[in-house]
């Protein structure tokens, strides 16, 4: 099969993981099941036709807006379908092989991992999990070796787990959440203890970067929490394909 080929059934496939990961999203923080009861309007209550459950279209179709009782459908619906559909497609590129499965997994779980911290300041144990035996699958498959990613693992947790005691002792305040620990030892399997590196200091500076923001416009106060795990997603994919290149050039300015 062309690459072509593989590229755009990732995307599309994507997209219909895309439509799960919103089931995911708004369920899973409110302790539904995410197999029961079938896709329903939290409106009216009634439940979806298939043609308002197809990602994207349907909320186009649709101008944004329940069938029935024109109760407003939120944008980040079509904006996580749209993201998945685009990460299933880029790691295509980056990977069309059979290792393009446990990426694939690993961006639909940093996806819904990403906007159910960013909302609840939780990370749920299920998807840094599925996020963990991805990774296994990961170094199963030979894409890095088992000891690259225990000690990515390591890695990943040991930093944020000492800056949460640190800042425990001298601020008597949590630094980091035990979920963004888990998270990165997850992430760690992908990445191994080199690329964690780029991927704390892509985070770091777009966490940064926001704070500062919300700050200067009035959105958050001094001393406040901020959810850190979309950052870290974002510092994942980010050292999943620029990685390598971010240390040839971190190295070649010393």
């Amino acid at each position: 099969m062309p690459d072509t080929y593989i590229v755009i059934f990732a995307g599309i496939l994507g997209l219909m993981f895309g439509s799960f990961a919103n089931v995911i999203i708004w369920r899973v923080p409110q302790k539904i099941s995410i197999v029961r009861p079938r896709s329903y309007c939290p409106g009216c209550k009634r439940r979806l036709r298939f043609f308002e459950l197809i990602p994207v279209v349907s909320y186009v179709f649709l101008c944004g807006k329940c069938r029935t009782c024109k109760s407003r459908i939120s944008p980040q619906e079509p904006l996580v379908e749209l993201l998945c559909g685009g990460l299933f497609a880029a790691m295509a590129v980056h990977s069309p092989t059979l290792s393009l499965v446990p990426l694939a997994i690993l961006a639909f779980a940093l996806v819904a991992i990403a906007f159910i911290d960013a909302a609840t300041m939780e990370i749920p144990n299920g998807l840094v999990i599925t996020v963990a035996v991805a990774g296994i699958f990961y170094v199963s498959l030979g894409n890095i070796s088992p000891a690259d990613a225990l000690l990515g693992a390591l890695a990943g947790a040991v930093p944020l787990f000492l800056t949460n005691r640190l800042t425990l002792l001298v601020l008597k305040k949590d630094g980091f959440g035990f979920g963004d620990v888990k998270l990165m030892a997850a992430a760690g399997l992908f990445i191994g203890w080199r690329l964690m590196l780029p991927a704390f200091f892509f985070a770091l500076v777009t966490g940064a970067a926001v704070a500062v923001f919300l700050l200067a416009t009035g959105r958050a106060k001094r001393g406040g929490y901020m959810a850190f795990a979309p950052f870290l997603c974002l510092g994942v994919i980010f050292s999943l394909w620029f990685g390598e290149k971010f240390l040839a050039w971190y190295f070649a300015l010393l």
